[in-house]
């Protein structure tokens, strides 16, 4: 049985339904990186592929790798973006010797990171001089669709699953959601410099696209692990009737976004 908290069994599920979400921060974190033709690229936990159609949209990179721990997640990065170098690795591991990136970037992957400041030191490692790093990271949850959404789960597969999973997969998150303690954490960590800013992405999903993108998140994989593919099924059924009957057919809302930049001189 795979294990719930992985992406390999979702990562289908991404490439449909969350892609256009990431490639949207991903230009946004571009915009604020401002890397050079020609620059020496590495993505951290690229999943299926945003930063890299991102920046084929824009600019020719010399070299472009991508870094994930779920093969799935690189397979279809390498499909959908020309000329990446795809490398399973543990982002508190990276293979690769010292000061070789102009770029590294972690779109939405911070707050995975059980050792996210032993990360931050192996990017500093594998950055040259100069160089720079460039993050981002949800802000907090603040529609009542995801309140909403957690209420039924947790109503059905047990008080306090949407909060147990995200200890489990992004331990990080809440911490991240605030500008202040991303910018404390990039300069604690020996950065030279850091700059941060926020947007708001707006989404517009009909109810049954809102709940297809909860199901892939860590509460959704954890409540089909508890409830078991015929229930969970059920619960997804009914959840949409509720959230339409509380909500229309549409879901509208806005999420702030986190974005980091540290520099190395």
């Amino acid at each position: 049985m795979s294990d719930w908290r992985s992406y390999d069994a979702v990562a289908g599920g991404y490439e449909r339904v969350a892609a256009p979400r990431f490639e949207t921060v991903a230009r946004r974190l571009l915009a604020l990186a401002l890397p050079a033709e020609g620059a020496r690229v590495l993505d951290l936990g690229i999943g299926t592929g945003a930063v890299g159609v991102a920046l084929a949209e824009s600019l020719k990179v010399r070299r472009l790798v991508g870094c994930d721990v779920s093969l799935p997640m690189l397979i279809r990065a390498r499909r959908r973006v020309p000329g990446l170098s795809p490398v399973l690795a543990d982002g508190t591991r990276l293979p690769f010797r010292e000061q070789i990136f102009d770029l590294v970037t972690a779109n939405c992957v911070l707050s995975h990171l059980r050792d996210y400041r032993g990360a931050l030191q192996e990017i500093l490692r594998v950055l040259a001089r100069p160089a720079a790093f460039a993050t981002s990271c949800w802000g907090p949850v603040s529609d009542p669709y995801g309140e909403a959404w957690t209420e039924l789960l947790d109503g059905t597969a047990g008080d306090g699953t949407v909060q147990r999973a995200s200890e489990a997969v992004v331990p990080w998150e809440g911490h991240f959601s605030s500008a202040d303690r991303l910018r404390t954490a990039l300069l604690d960590a020996g950065f030279g410099g850091a700059r941060v800013e926020m947007f708001d992405l707006a989404s517009d999903l009909s109810v049954e696209e809102y709940v297809s993108d909860r199901a892939l998140g860590a509460g959704g994989r954890l409540g089909c692990r508890i409830l078991g593919e015929r229930g969970w099924g059920d619960f997804l059924e009914g959840a949409a009737a509720e959230l339409r009957r509380r909500f229309g057919d549409r879901v509208r809302y806005t999420r702030a976004v986190v974005l980091g930049l540290g520099s190395v001189a």
